[in-house]
């Protein structure tokens, strides 16, 4: 084999750089095109989310402070208004009690869908007959359409024909037909006990999984010291699934804090306003009223009550977040 000669070996290096370095590595050229290539795929997740999520909510933020009506909304302009959508909007008194309700319905539904989901997951971990049947038709609640469940509930606690009422009066648990859909406390209950009926199945999956990976010999361990099933499940279980646990806390406050389809297929947020959360107040300023500035600026109120889940997250997770291991 012929020995290069020292003016070619000199060379080397310059055309090496020349076509972009040692062989097998791509040049400045070709980095520049995998770069592009993945700006490029990334472009229609970024169109859908501007699309999607980015203008509807600066446009909701820009409409909250116009003076707004249908001929305004038409031409995508209105009259300056300043604060005086979110002064009228928050000194209204169902706007008031939509909010109040609204904080009051998110935490008995985290408070009850926590408790029942966390104890079918506790079940779910005990070997028994037709187990996985059960884990199978504990999701039905999740899988079905909000607004079709709230339209089942509705004729389940009909005033004379519901099955509810039904059950109540074969037992002789009540003696006339109870207004689940007409009086405003027992309309409120519904509402609730239909949401964490939903909400029961997030719960039960996610802390079921968190309990699946709780190793068997640290619970085989605490049994051999004489630990009982309680001291078990307080002093292993559960601080072991706890940062699980604040994760689905902190997503179920997001998704129970925007409830709609539920209400307005319940009870459309009657009667006399009793069952009304922001949501569905804000929905009907909108497109009921067709005050879109109120609607607008309710529904920035609502925005900004559930990114109050994102700092919230963070100081929950601080000392993951810091790498803090003990």
């Amino acid at each position: 084999m012929s020995q290069l000669s020292t003016a070619d070996a000199g060379r080397l290096p310059r055309q090496a750089r020349r076509h972009g370095g040692p062989p097998g590595l791509p040049g400045r050229r070709q980095v520049r095109l995998l770069r592009l290539a993945r700006w490029l795929f990334l472009l229609p997740a970024v169109g859908f989310v501007v699309f999607a999520f980015v203008v509807p909510v600066v446009y909701n933020v820009v409409l909250s402070f116009e003076r707004t009506s249908p001929a305004t909304v038409a031409h995508l302009a209105a009259p300056f208004a300043g604060l005086s959508n979110y002064w009228v909007t928050l000194r209204d008194p169902v706007a008031d009690s939509a909010i109040v309700r609204t904080f009051s319905f998110t935490v008995l539904s985290l408070l009850f869908q926590f408790v029942i989901g966390f104890g079918l997951a506790l079940l779910f971990c005990v070997r028994f007959p037709l187990r996985v049947l059960a884990r199978s038709l504990v999701l039905v609640p999740w899988l079905l359409p909000l607004l079709v469940t709230g339209v089942i509930f509705r004729f389940l606690f009909q005033l004379q024909a519901g099955a509810v009422n039904q059950v109540l009066l074969g037992l002789h648990l009540v003696h006339r037909p109870v207004g689940f859909e007409v009086d405003p406390g027992w309309a409120y209950l519904t509402v609730l006990v239909t949401n964490i009926w939903i909400g029961v199945p997030f719960f039960t999956v996610l802390l079921y999984s968190a309990l699946q990976d709780v190793p068997a010999e640290l619970l085989e361990a605490a049994r051999i010291d004489g630990a009982g099933p309680w001291q078990r499940l307080v002093r292993v279980r559960l601080p072991l699934i706890r940062p699980v646990a604040e994760v689905v806390l902190v997503l179920g406050f997001v998704f129970t804090v925007k409830v709609f389809d539920v209400v307005i297929g319940l009870t459309g947020g009657g009667p006399a306003n009793s069952t009304q959360l922001i949501a569905t107040w804000a929905y009907n300023l909108s497109f009921q009223e067709f005050d879109y500035g109120a609607g607008a600026a309710l529904n920035t109120v609502l925005l900004l009550i559930a990114l109050a889940a994102a700092p919230l997250y963070i100081w929950l997770n601080r000392a993951s977040l810091r790498g803090d291991t003990r």
